[in-house]
């Protein structure tokens, strides 16, 4: 599946932990007379994996829409470990099994040494429970196969590095197995070739993830992925047969299973790299690049660009960005049983959220816009749906993973014994399997109307195989009004060519748009498309002017994907077509800019030349905009002239500069080092032109990195105030240490403000050169704390400097809580570091409000202790060799008795990723929390009476999930100084310790409690001293369970401001 990441962290050598456990511990301590507990030890715990649930409870924790039912159609030990499923025309449901994932990969042995299996499930007294097994295949050489399609007496599944078709007889009995494609890499990984899916044109589709793949049609037709062509996962078409094959887009990460509607509009999910961006959900414009990696197969972090690369020129955008999770099997419903807001719509198997997912679709311009909303969901946390698919009847089967995580590339039940399989269907609605009658008119028609493949591909396979004596059938079906039998029957009837002329004509006039589209399409497949498309050009659906923009490309120009390549001649009308085309563009409509650009490919010059021509006719922003999109060769005179005219308006020329900058011909770079140097250049020129450059020095400028002028182009940068923390970013990633005496300047600069002096910091500690130790301790001695907290981390990166010279000191002086927290994990990154740690702990040296972080240091994971260092910068760095593990297991076993994790579990903060990967946070119930289990209410109040801590009516506006969950996890490493505790040393009272709630000559009243005030006269008062502890005791958390967890947190982020 595309995430599968499990993260599991012993508390021990045997016991293995997942999530945050539900329990409390520590040692708590109070200060005198203050009612609120500060917690000096202990910390917030991994979970164990909730206990898996029997099959009946497991179901009983579904949810679905009123009037809809989901019940448990199968279960282990019928199947185990269902990676993706499909229902035959018998109403049989057809099995992947994956126990043997990732075994082979990982050098372990198999759990099951006799391979993989295909079975067939039947409910053969239709009781709505599975009651046979069949076992169709098992062999060593089926390991965790990712797709399956049933079609007729073909069953094809997809397993990298092959597609394979199995023939089989009446009686289930395989009578050959054959290659259909090969070359797909990803052997054992789900980064490879997943489900082939029947079109309604009668071709398979298909996609594989960005393992790689070289495959070659049987035709010979040969395609690759690699830097010089296709880029990364791909979408594919080939002909039953094998030939005609095609890349359809590219340039995912790992989308898992394409869906078509009728009109053979497809879609699929694709998910980023682990958690980085999250998932996605996409509509595929033909010829499509979709931005996971940037120009020169560069990842988003290389070029310093933003995830899926949306902000470049020739990247299709995505429907929607869904957050993190775990993109399974996705399908369109096309069935009738369901209710009518999911007919024609997408449901999706999401694995990370634990839920089927429903995508609502409407037309957005020449693309798509969406609502998500959950179908299912599930209370069991082992609820992982991998796949789902209609049964003849219009019902859902979804397959369950059953397992309590996804990722890891493995398995958190370590037997892979657990596997279900549901029925989703109207309450009142029986199962039942319609019979399959390809004979009759009115049996075909039904058969062709099936929201089930392999009904649907009989239906098709019988009517296509008829030729001419179909066409009056399919006549009458597309005089009907049933939008999926009109699709399906022109697809069929258009194979007949002339005879169906009129219907092809008949759709192209259609009111309805997508009827439009679909003539465009059968026609692209069937006939001369560009004749039909010219009476087109005008048609007031921008989803009917983007498929004429599709059937104009060039598909040769699909790679590499962002280069501009050599020019070839157009077909003749094609330049003219796309002018009109061009000419209304709204410049809003990304979908449409982006056809217009696939259109525009290996023709870019001629089309400048006429673009050039008609700008009278067009609004600045719109050809401004074309121009950025074709990035034309032709174009880089015109351009440098413009952008140097000083007699232009200024926001002109960075319109055109704009142009200029998303060139990748060496002469832009010239052309843009000169603007940035140059005296006479408006100052928002040079910085819009710097902010090209920076970029484009790690994307299509690389040799830019050895100009001549790129020192000036620098110190300009670092010049200019607004300009500095890009100038900060690019020599960071520049790794170039001529730059390193502008960021100390920067750094020592009391006038820039503490975050920029910070990032400066971090730079040249990344520098990792001993010059720079005494500018270092000097700001971590005497700057504000962003900067102190960024000198300790520096200073910790120096290989030269043992930190347990110095770092003690910091940890057991006078700095802010902050610094002293930041040198407490500078120690933690070596073994003799956490040492360090535990010998403070035990000489009862370490500062109680320290310790609950270093219980969760030096109890965390091995991972946890590499040598801190960023990925993205130039100076290199990054991860250490791992601890050895006899010293870590000498640390924890002395750590268990000096500084004992809680309830003797790896004392760890919960992860901000697994929450949002596993739990759906629900803000109404996350209220509850605040008021009840979690104590918030107690302390906090939300726009009422203040009370003892900080109100929180608007905290949603400061910090994101991230933030809240580190104030809560550890509320003492920055402690606002109106919330400082002091503790008082009276006469006659003892300590009194609390909030100063006013100070005057006379007296001060110190807050104690939620409602408890003191007041001391200063003939009371011995002393006073602050108290480094929040009163915000730590570990509020530890009650808490992983999903009360995501749900307090979302509703923390709901709370803003509100406006009038």
């Amino acid at each position: 599946m595309p995430i599968w990441f499990i993260t599991l962290v012993g508390a021990d050598d045997t016991l293995p932990r997942l999530g945050v456990e539900a329990r409390s511990g520590g040692t708590m301590t109070r200060t005198r007379a203050l009612s609120v507990a500060v917690i000096v030890s202990g910390g917030l715990l991994l979970a164990r994996p909730a206990a898996q649930q029997a099959p009946e409870a497991s179901v009983a924790g579904l949810k679905t829409e009123p009037g809809l039912e989901i019940k448990l159609w199968a279960a282990e030990p019928q199947l185990s470990n269902p990676s993706n499923i499909a229902v035959d025309a018998r109403g049989r449901v057809w099995v992947l099994e994956a126990v043997n994932y990732r075994r082979r990969l990982r050098n372990e042995p198999d759990i099951r040494p006799a391979g993989d299996r295909i079975l067939i499930l039947d409910d053969t007294d239709r009781d709505g429970r599975a009651d046979k097994v069949t076992v169709f295949d098992q062999s060593p050489e089926l390991r965790s196969p990712l797709g399956i399609d049933v079609l007729g007496d073909r069953v094809i599944v997809s397993q990298s590095p092959n597609i394979i078709v199995y023939t089989k007889d009446a009686g289930d009995r395989i009578v050959s197995k054959d290659v259909l494609l090969t070359g797909f890499k990803g052997v054992d990984h789900d980064h490879g070739v997943h489900a082939v899916v029947f079109g309604p044109d009668g071709r398979y589709y298909f996609n594989a993830g960005n393992e790689g793949w070289d495959i070659t049609g049987k035709d010979g037709t040969h395609v690759r992925m690699d830097a010089t062509s296709y880029f990364q996962g791909a979408a594919f078409r080939v002909n039953p047969d094998g030939t005609g094959l095609q890349v359809l887009a590219q340039n995912f990460r790992n989308p898992y299973e394409l869906a078509l509607d009728s009109f053979g509009t497809i879609f699929q999910t694709d998910n980023d790299d682990d958690g980085n961006a999250w998932t996605r959900l996409n509509y595929l414009m033909e010829g499509g690049n979709y931005g996971f990696r940037g120009p020169l197969n560069r990842t988003w972090r290389e070029d310093r660009g933003t995830h899926f690369h949306a902000e470049l020129p020739g990247v299709v955008p995505n429907i929607a960005r869904l957050g993190a999770g775990a993109p399974c099997g996705l399908i369109v419903y096309e069935g009738t049983l369901l209710p009518e807001k999911y007919r024609g719509q997408l449901l999706h198997a999401e694995a990370g959220k634990r839920i089927i997912a429903a995508y609502l679709l409407d037309a957005d311009g020449a693309g798509y816009s969406t609502r998500a909303e959950p179908l299912v969901s599930s209370s069991d946390t082992w609820f992982r749906p991998s796949d789902v698919t209609v049964a003849p009847d219009g019902s859902v089967f979804i397959a369950d993973w059953y397992d309590p995580g996804v990722g890891g590339h493995g398995m958190g039940d370590p037997l892979g014994a657990r596997g279900r399989i549901y029925r989703l269907a109207p309450a009142d609605a029986r199962p039942a399997v319609p019979a399959v009658d390809l004979d009759s008119s009115q049996g075909l028609t039904a058969a062709l109307r099936s929201p089930n493949q392999d009904v649907f591909y009989l239906a098709h396979w019988r009517l296509a195989s008829q030729g001419r004596a179909a066409l009056p059938l399919l006549r009458t079906l597309w005089q009907g009004v049933d939008p999926v039998l009109r699709a399906r029957s022109l697809w069929l009837a258009a194979a007949s060519g002339a005879d169906a002329a009129d219907m092809v004509r008949d759709a192209l006039r259609d009111q309805d748009a997508r009827f439009r589209v679909l003539g465009l399409r059968v026609l692209a497949m069937h006939g001369d498309v560009m004749a039909a498309a010219r009476a087109l050009l005008h048609d007031p659906s921008p989803q009917v002017r983007r498929e004429i923009l599709v059937e104009l490309r060039d598909p040769r120009h699909m790679m590499p994907p962002y280069l501009v390549g050599d020019q070839t001649s157009a077909p003749p009308g094609a330049l003219e077509s796309w002018l009109e085309l061009a000419k209304q563009y709204d410049a809003r409509d990304r979908w449409y800019l982006e056809a217009l650009g696939l259109a525009a490919r290996g023709r870019e010059d001629a089309l400048y030349v006429k673009l050039r021509e008609q700008r009278a006719g067009m609004t600045p922003a719109a050809f401004n905009q074309l121009l950025v999109e074709l990035r034309p060769k032709a174009a880089l005179p015109d351009l440098v002239t413009a952008v140097n005219d000083r007699e232009r308006d200024v926001m002109v020329r960075i319109q055109v500069l704009d142009a200029l900058g998303s060139m990748q011909w060496p002469e832009a770079a010239r052309a843009v080092e000169a603007l940035i140097m140059s005296d006479a250049t408006p100052r928002p020129i040079v910085e819009r032109a710097f902010r090209h450059y920076s970029r484009q020095l790690f994307s299509m400028w690389p040799d830019a990195v050895k100009s001549p002028a790129l020192p000036s182009v620098m110190r300009t940068a670092f010049s200019l105030d607004t300009l500095r923390p890009a100038a900060i970013e690019t020599a960071d990633a520049l790794g170039d240490p001529r730059f390193v005496p502008d960021l100390l300047a920067i750094a020592r600069s009391t006038s820039a403000p503490p975050e920029l002096r910070a990032a400066a910091v971090d730079v040249v500690g990344r520098a990792r050169a001993e010059a720079n130790v005494s500018a270092l301790e000097a700001l971590a001695a005497d700057a504000p704390v962003a900067v102190r907290i960024a000198a300790v981390r520096a200073r910790g990166l120096l290989p030269e400097l043992d930190a347990r010279t110095w770092a003690p000191g910091i940890v057991l002086g006078d700095s802010p809580n902050e610094v002293r927290f930041e040198a407490l994990r500078v120690l933690a990154r070596t073994t003799e570091g956490l040492t360090t740690i535990l010998d403070l702990a035990e000489q009862r040296q370490l500062p109680p409000e320290l310790t609950s972080m270093a219980t969760q240091l030096v109890n965390g994971a091995p991972g946890a202790l590499r040598a801190a260092g960023s990925g993205v910068s130039g100076f290199g760095g990054g991860r250490g060799a791992p601890p050895d593990p006899a010293a870590i297991a000498a640390i924890r076993a002395r750590a268990a008795t000096v500084l004992p994790p809680a309830a003797r579990a790896a004392s760890t903060a919960p992860n901000l990723r697994t929450l949002e990967r596993d739990f759906q946070g629900d803000a109404a119930a996350g209220s509850k929390i605040f008021e009840n289990e979690g104590t918030c209410i107690a302390c906090h109040s939300l726009g009422g009476p203040k009370k003892l801590g900080p109100d929180l009516s608007a905290i949603g506006e400061k910090f994101g999930k991230q933030g809240l969950l580190d104030s809560l996890v550890t509320p003492s490493e920055a402690i606002a100084p109106e919330y400082q505790v002091w503790v008082y040393t009276t006469k006659t009272r003892g300590e009194v310790s609390g909030l100063i709630a006013s100070e005057t000559p006379d007296a001060v009243v110190i807050n104690t409690g939620a409602d408890e005030q003191v007041r001391l006269t200063p003939a009371e008062i011995v002393s006073r001293r602050p108290y480094r502890a929040s009163m915000m005791p730590e570990g509020l958390l530890n009650n808490l369970s992983p999903q009360q967890i995501a749900d307090l947190l979302e509703f923390l982020t709901t709370l803003k401001k509100r406006t009038p």
